[in-house]
């Protein structure tokens, strides 16, 4: 009897043990109760500009960019332009290499850009800034003088705009991806010879081709400041009444940083394209009022 109630005490253990620790296939769960839902999302691109950039600028081609006439000696409008990119949230650095030089004209500048040293910097540049052709003008006075007209700036202003052509095609050459600023230039003599039409037709034809010119390459922007020197009665040259003064650049690097807000909006505060600036558009029906009167 002892015997038997031992087996019976026993089988009621295995019994209690079996209810705690069920076989896996008893205790698993409905297939819907243990499904975990997963959601696929396509990869998002991080937006351009997230990670600050840093920024290598190069500025060549005359006096304009080398900054004669500017008394800080800083170098014109070039130190205002990298300051006011400096200051984006998109640029981490900007680094300036400062090829200005006072006398270049369109066939000394791709003389230039064929020297080695010369290339190599516009071959790393992110923005390249150019500022060319007033000299190119001022040669057909040196060389007409004494039998000018403006059929002879006609002719010239062809064999410019040739030249001006090569002058960019070389800069793709070196760098086919930089953003090139061509700034435009100006008449030093509107309000000393304002008399004198003729200047002014010049100076805007002139100008004219080299907005067509740079029109005809991808990422070159071309940059109108004459207006600022002809529609003030505020000094903005220089003592030798000819380059602009500190104030005269600082007026055209704002220019100049409006085109480039223009073309890149990660040069804006929040990233966004900028408007229209009105301002602008009754600057130039300003100018081109003034000049209609005095044809008239």
């Amino acid at each position: 009897m002892g015997k038997y109630k031992k087996w019976f005490v026993m089988l009621i253990c295995v019994a209690l043990l079996s209810a705690c620790t069920a076989p896996a296939f008893l205790m698993k769960e409905p297939a819907s109760m243990n499904e975990k839902k997963v959601e696929l999302t396509s990869k998002q691109r991080l937006p351009k500009g997230f990670f600050p950039i840093d920024l290598n600028i190069v500025a060549i081609g005359d006096s304009l960019t080398e900054g004669v006439g500017d008394g800080t000696k800083k170098g014109g409008y070039v130190p205002h332009v990298a300051e006011f990119m400096s200051e984006q949230r998109a640029v981490d650095h900007v680094s300036v290499n400062n090829l200005g030089k006072r006398g270049n004209r369109t066939d000394q500048l791709l003389a230039r850009l064929n020297e080695s040293e010369v290339a190599a910097k516009v071959e790393r540049a992110d923005i390249i800034f150019v500022t060319i052709g007033g000299n190119d003008m001022m040669k057909v006075v040196r060389d007409f003088f004494y039998n000018i007209s403006l059929e002879t700036f006609k002719q010239e202003k062809s064999k410019y705009e040739n030249r001006l052509h090569q002058v960019f095609q070389r800069m793709r050459q070196l760098n086919g991806d930089a953003q090139i600023y061509l700034v435009g230039f100006y008449n030093p003599f509107f309000h000393s010879l304002s008399t004198v039409d003729e200047i002014n037709t010049v100076v805007k034809e002139w100008n004219e081709t080299s907005e067509n010119v740079a029109s005809q390459y991808e990422n070159v922007t071309y940059v109108k400041v004459d207006d600022i020197f002809a529609l003030t009665e505020e000094n903005l040259l220089a003592k030798d009444e000819f380059h602009p003064n500190q104030k005269g650049y600082k007026l055209m690097a704002e220019r100049i940083n409006y085109y480039i807000k223009r073309q890149d909006p990660l040069m804006t505060d929040d990233g966004s394209l900028i408007e229209e600036d009105d301002s602008l558009l009754e600057i130039d029906e300003s100018l081109e009022e003034g000049e209609q009167g005095n044809e008239n």
